[in-house]
């Protein structure tokens, strides 16, 4: 299985995990030119380490999507459309073809692409489906677009300044109400974080089926420093993890319970 959902009818919260995942499945490992040893730390540096256990709290009390595979493999995040999405520019579409240092990642044949394509649909299908549930018991469904960032601006992305937050609210014009925010902004604050909105990163996912056409379809984007969790030298946690995990979580659960109510 390339992701894994749970659908909770006790709540509109519909939680998006894309990037947590590690996975190379064996059928595919043949397609990456890499060394075994490069190919593993290419697979931990992209990754959103331990997103899955970082807002396990959050999680445990929604409907939720979680990408079991590497990002590399495929990019749930990202446009299946190269020419919708930014980031094919640097090979790192939907279906990654160049390293985070702009090497040759892989090459991708056109019967690998339906393989890769199936993959994203089926995993964007089941996200929609969750949406859809909640939009019938509540009428309304507050997707929460859950993800981690680097300390320090990488080559590949857009944003290079270097005064990077402990958190980062991503927003969406439409789909994002500034109440939500503001309490987003407060909780965290509360808790001595330093909080950006759309710096550095920007948006939050929305199933194309409700994009720009359902207000009832709510969506913000939590992006938390790596730096506050893990060694980012080492991808290990850091001794306070679980600390930070619970803080993160409750604070995002706090304000969605002040946003519905």
């Amino acid at each position: 299985m390339y992701f894994e959902s749970s659908k909770n009818n006790n709540s509109p919260i519909i939680c998006n995990v894309p990037h947590s995942g590690t996975l190379i499945p064996a059928e595919y490992e043949s397609d990456f030119i890499l060394q075994e040893d490069d190919l593993e730390q290419e697979i931990l540096y992209m990754a959103d380490n331990y997103t899955d256990e970082l807002y396990k709290e959050l999680l445990n009390i929604s409907s939720y999507v979680q990408s079991t595979v590497s990002r590399i493999l495929v990019d749930i995040e990202r446009f299946e459309d190269e020419e919708d999405e930014p980031m094919s520019k640097v090979g790192m579409s939907a279906f990654y073809t160049m390293t985070s240092e702009g090497e040759l990642l892989r090459t991708i044949t056109d019967e690998r692409r339906i393989e890769l394509e199936k993959i994203y649909k089926n995993y964007h299908d089941t996200f929609t489906d969750l949406v859809t549930v909640a939009l019938s018991n509540y009428d309304t469904a507050i997707i929460v677009d859950c993800h981690s960032f680097a300390s320090i601006p990488r080559i590949y992305e857009s944003d290079k300044d270097g005064d990077r937050p402990d958190i980062c609210i991503g927003v969406d014009e439409y789909h994002t109400p500034k109440e939500l925010v503001e309490r987003l902004q407060t909780n965290f604050g509360e808790l001595g974080y330093s909080v950006k909105v759309n710096s550095p990163f920007a948006g939050s996912i929305v199933p194309a089926l409700y994009y720009q056409k359902d207000i009832r379809v709510i969506s913000v984007m939590i992006e938390v420093n790596r730096k506050l969790y893990i060694d980012e030298l080492t991808f290990q946690k850091s001794k306070n993890f679980s600390e930070v995990s619970r803080a993160i979580s409750r604070a995002v659960i706090k304000s969605l319970n002040e946003f519905i109510k």
